[in-house]
């Protein structure tokens, strides 16, 4: 068994698959405070050292969320907590080097975060879930194309009893879902079980 050796306080955030770096264009990263960068995946087919290489510079009070691939002519979309999307161009932002921050991708404000990113596509659909289990489906041909560092849309109206958003997938709808609780409960709910229009119930 490999093991990947990590400093305290680190943790694993992402698992690229690949055999020879073609298969995707660049990389994408997002971080909690809305920043986004993208660098070309090639960059990345290099010897590594058993501490790893540098991936992206993350500022000291900001930490790193999600990673996708992205290709060339891709559309991204950020969700922060407080419920908004996000949806812009992947040229919108520059292809940077490792050792970099990246630039604003959305505008969290003073005590948002961002929660999620993914690849917008029209034929399917943005399914967000908050910290008690509500869950929304929308088409993503719904969001409307913005520039990057915008505040984003409203995804879904959230209330107390809801809780704050706690991630979000662009889905098919012939796809099933596995859901697992902090507590290490598993539930699995189909796709199209989930309403498009109304926020309803599921854990």
């Amino acid at each position: 068994m490999n093991v990947l050796p990590l400093s305290d306080g680190e943790r694993v955030m992402a698992v690229i698959p690949t055999r020879d770096f073609s298969e995707g264009k660049y990389l994408a990263f997002a971080t909690a405070n809305g920043l986004v960068k993208k660098t070309e995946f090639i960059k990345y087919n290099t010897p590594i050292r058993a501490d790893g290489i540098i991936a992206i510079k993350i500022r000291d009070d900001d930490e790193l969320i999600v990673v996708r691939g992205v290709d060339k002519d891709d559309e991204v979309l950020i969700t922060s907590r407080a419920g908004l999307t996000v949806r812009f161009a992947e040229s919108d932002a520059r292809s940077m080097g490792r050792s970099t921050s990246g630039v604003k991708g959305t505008d969290v404000g003073e005590k948002g975060e961002v929660i999620a990113m993914d690849i917008a596509r029209d034929d399917m659909d943005l399914l967000v879930i908050t910290d008690n289990g509500y869950g929304k489906r929308t088409q993503v041909r719904e969001y409307r194309k913005t520039k990057r560092g915008a505040k984003g849309v409203k995804t879904i109206a959230l209330t107390e009893a809801k809780g704050g958003l706690a991630g979000a997938l662009v889905v098919k709808e012939h796809q099933d879902l596995i859901f697992i609780s902090r507590e290490g409960m598993v539930q699995r709910t189909a796709v199209s079980g989930i309403n498009s229009c109304e926020v309803l119930f599921i854990a």
